[in-house]
C-alpha cells in the first residue's frame, strides 16, 4: 500500500515551537552558503520573539504534522509587502512546496496586495523558482552584486591605475554632511524615478519614499552610516550626485544607493567619485584597524554603465539574482 503524506499550510503559532526549530536552525546554518547572506540570520528564539511582536510574519509547511518549510515577510514597509525567504528542507518536489508556500502568502495577503507590492530578493538556490513564480503574477528583474575584495591583488592594482576624468571648475566632491539630507533625496528621486528598481521598491517613486531611504541610511537601519566616506557630487554649490557608504559588519562595508542626475552623468564623473570613496574606505580601514575584507553594492544587470563603472575601479560581479516583485492588484 503506498503511503500518502498530507500536506498543510498555515501561519505559525505557539504549537508548533518545538517542531519548528529543527527547519529554522537548518535554515539559519546553511543561510549564507545556501542563500548568500552576509549576517547571521536571528537566533532560534529571536525569531519566535519578532513573530510574536508583529515584526514578521511567518508561514509554515508541515508534511504529516512535521514542519519541512517556511515562508517569512513583514508589512512593516509602509510601501510594500517583503518576502524575505522560502526555505524548505531537501530538494525533492522543492518548487511545488515553495508555491503551497506561496498560494498561502497570496491568499493571507490579497487585500493588503490592492495597497502595496510584493517585492521578493530570490537570493541563492531560490533562483530556481524563478520561472514558476511568474505565474503567480510576479515580475523579476535581475540584479548584479559587485563586490571589491580587499585581498584581490589585481583589484587594487585596478584601483591605482583607473584612468578617470579631471573634474571641471564647476565640479567638486565632498564628504557627507547633514545639510545635504533633503538634496539627497531629490537626487535619489530624480535618478531613479523611471529605473527598474522604482518597479520594485515604490519609495522611488516620489519625494518622500526618497527621504525615506535617505533617513534610514543615515540613521543606521541599513548598517553602520559612514558619512566621512559617503560622497557628494557639487555642482556650482548645488548637490548633484551622492554617494553612500556603510558597515554592513566589520568585514563588509556597502554602498547602498549610488546616484547622480541625469543631466550630470555620462562625464566620467562616477568612476571617480566611487575610486575617492574605495580609496578613503581602505584607508580608513588600516587605520582604525577594521578587519575590512570586502566592499559590495549591487545594481540592475542591464544598466552596463553602472556594471562597467564598478569594474573599472577593480569590483568584479559576484552572483546575479532575480529580484522579484507584484504590482498592486487592480481588480
Amino acid at each position: 500500500m503506498t503511503n500518502i503524506t498530507i500536506f498543510k499550510v498555515e501561519p505559525y503559532n505557539s504549537s508548533y515551537y518545538r517542531t519548528f526549530s529543527g527547519i529554522y536552525n537548518d535554515f539559519k546554518q546553511n543561510a549564507a552558503a545556501d542563500y548568500n547572506f552576509e549576517l547571521t540570520p536571528l537566533d532560534y528564539d529571536s525569531f519566535i520573539k519578532s513573530i510574536d511582536r508583529g515584526l514578521i510574519h511567518c508561514i509554515i509547511l508541515l508534511e504529516d504534522e512535521i514542519p519541512t518549510g517556511f515562508l517569512v515577510y513583514t508589512t512593516l514597509i509602509s510601501e510594500s509587502i517583503e518576502l524575505n525567504i522560502i526555505h524548505c528542507i531537501g530538494t525533492e518536489n522543492i518548487n511545488a512546496k515553495r508555491q503551497m508556500l506561496l498560494n498561502k502568502f497570496l491568499e493571507i495577503n490579497k487585500s493588503l496586495m490592492h495597497k502595496k507590492i510584493v517585492t521578493y530578493p530570490m537570493l541563492g538556490r531560490q533562483i530556481s523558482f524563478a520561472e514558476e513564480i511568474k505565474n503567480f503574477g510576479f515580475e523579476c528583474v535581475n540584479t548584479s552584486v559587485m563586490a571589491y575584495k580587499l585581498n584581490d591583488s589585481q583589484a587594487i592594482n585596478k584601483t591605482q591605475s583607473a584612468q578617470l576624468v579631471k573634474l571641471t571648475d564647476d565640479y567638486s566632491i565632498t564628504n557627507w554632511k547633514s545639510i545635504y539630507q533633503k538634496d539627497a533625496a531629490e537626487i535619489i528621486f530624480q535618478a531613479f524615478k523611471n529605473s527598474y528598481d522604482a518597479l520594485f521598491d515604490n519609495r522611488f517613486n516620489s519625494i518622500q519614499g526618497c527621504k525615506d531611504i535617505v533617513e534610514k541610511i543615515t540613521e543606521n537601519i541599513y548598517g553602520e552610516f559612514l558619512p566621512s566616506i559617503t560622497k557628494v557630487l557639487i555642482y556650482r554649490r548645488r548637490p548633484v550626485g551622492i554617494y553612500f557608504a556603510n558597515l554592513t559588519n566589520e568585514k563588509i562595508a556597502n554602498i547602498p544607493i549610488a546616484a547622480i542626475i541625469q543631466k550630470h552623468r555620462n562625464l566620467g564623473f562616477g568612476k571617480v567619485i566611487l575610486k575617492q570613496l574605495v580609496d578613503d574606505l581602505l584607508s580608513t580601514a588600516i587605520n582604525d584597524g577594521w578587519t575590512l575584507k570586502e566592499i559590495n553594492a549591487s545594481c540592475d544587470s542591464d544598466n552596463l554603465s553602472a556594471v562597467n563603472m564598478y569594474k573599472a575601479i577593480g569590483f568584479t560581479e559576484q552572483y546575479t539574482y532575480p529580484q522579484a516583485y507584484h504590482p498592486i492588484l487592480t481588480d
